[in-house]
């Protein structure tokens, strides 16, 4: 009787599987030993962190290396991964969870200005930067608290495996974004291994299901990961490297294909609040949007094809369809939100498509609200 039960049960198990996976798109893979190994990993480096460990193993120079759980090694592998140029001279880097300092010492030493921000001080961050004789610049602060107004904007910011500790992982990129003028690398936590979907999707961890920490509370795929990026106010992402359950993306604030046609082929004809409809455009908040009303596009015109520049930044439509009671097939609307950083004033506003771009459109923002 145990076994016909037991049969039973499996047999209903699987086949809600495979219902879930033809209506969901999502396939539940076995994990069991990968949450194992992540707990196990964790446990090893909270032991190792309580014997005295570092975080970041960071080379103080004289033949000394701190003892970090991250081996120097590793950490210089990860830091060539991003890109960066050999020379930072006169660019402004921010790294946002900076812990023991590795990667602001390493941008410093090429060269960069440096701010580094963690929610805590960490005392062997300002241990490592006397000994190094460095000049970055250390607060105290949660990333909802980085802000244009308190710390000011930066060439490069770095925001290494904090994301998945945000109760309001959201809010926390639109922050990140707000305070970044050209790049920004992400890294996060990610469960591409312990689910293959077609879709976007991220796991929530309640208390401590993930590794056994409290402060744990997310867990996207890396297609939900980009699409959140894009979401908070970068134009274009670049995929890094994906691990066993982490990933690195580069986030970008320019587009990389504007064509400079020599005689604009567009014509943006006029823009209007895309939530009021009317011609006041504040810098950030809930009213924070266009609406473009632009001439000269193809009528099979999607939303992918579509770029929008606003004083400077790339931003991404929301909507592209051809503008409802106009009475022309020709006449397309695009909304697009108010990119995060801006300040009140002047700004021009630019679309493109493919080899086709418009002449700059003049509006003028105005402050706005936090929501």
């Amino acid at each position: 009787m145990a076994n016909a039960r037991e049969k039973f049960y499996t047999t209903f198990f699987c086949e809600r599987m495979e219902q879930q996976k033809e209506s969901t798109g999502r396939t539940f893979m076995e994990n069991t030993q990968l949450r194992r190994n992540i707990n196990q990993n964790t446990a090893r480096f909270k032991e190792a962190m309580l014997a005295g460990s570092w975080w970041h193993s960071i080379d103080l120079g004289d033949g000394y290396l701190t003892p970090g759980v991250h081996s120097f090694e590793k950490l210089t592998e990860i830091y060539q991964l991003f890109g960066l140029p050999e020379d930072l001279t006169g660019r402004r880097a921010l790294d946002i969870g900076c812990w023991d300092g590795f990667y602001s010492f390493e941008m410093e030493r090429h060269g960069a200005t440096v701010v580094s921000v963690d929610c805590w001080r960490p005392e062997n961050y300002f241990r490592a930067r006397e000994a190094l004789g460095s000049k970055a610049e250390f607060h105290e602060l949660s990333v909802y608290d980085v802000t244009r107004e308190r710390l000011g904007s930066f060439d490069i910011v770095l925001f290494l495996g904090v994301l998945y500790h945000l109760r309001h992982p959201l809010l926390g990129l639109e922050q990140v974004c707000e305070v970044t003028r050209d790049v920004a690398i992400i890294s996060s936590h990610v469960i591409d291994n312990f689910y293959t979907s077609n879709r976007p999707i991220i796991e929530f961890y309640e208390i401590d299901e993930l590794g056994g920490q409290y402060d744990n509370w997310w867990g996207p795929n890396v297609d939900c990961l980009t699409r959140m990026l894009r979401a908070a106010g970068f134009a274009r992402t670049e995929f890094l490297r994906q691990e066993t359950t982490h990933a690195f993306i580069k986030a970008y604030r320019t587009w990389n294909d504007r064509p400079g046609e020599s005689t604009p082929s567009l014509r943006i004809a006029d823009i209007i609040n895309a939530t009021s409809y009317d011609h006041q455009f504040p810098v950030r908040g809930g009213k924070a949007s266009l609406a473009l009303s632009v001439e000269g596009l193809p009528a099979e015109t999607t939303r992918d094809e579509v770029r929008v520049e606003v004083g400077g930044f790339g931003i991404g439509p929301v909507y592209v369809g051809q503008w409802v009671g106009s009475g022309r097939t020709d006449q397309f609307q695009i909304n697009v939100p108010v990119p995060p950083g801006l300040d009140p004033g002047p700004v021009e506003v630019r679309v493109w498509r493919g080899e086709q771009e418009s002449e700059p459109y003049p509006i003028d923002l105005i402050p706005g609200t936090q929501w």
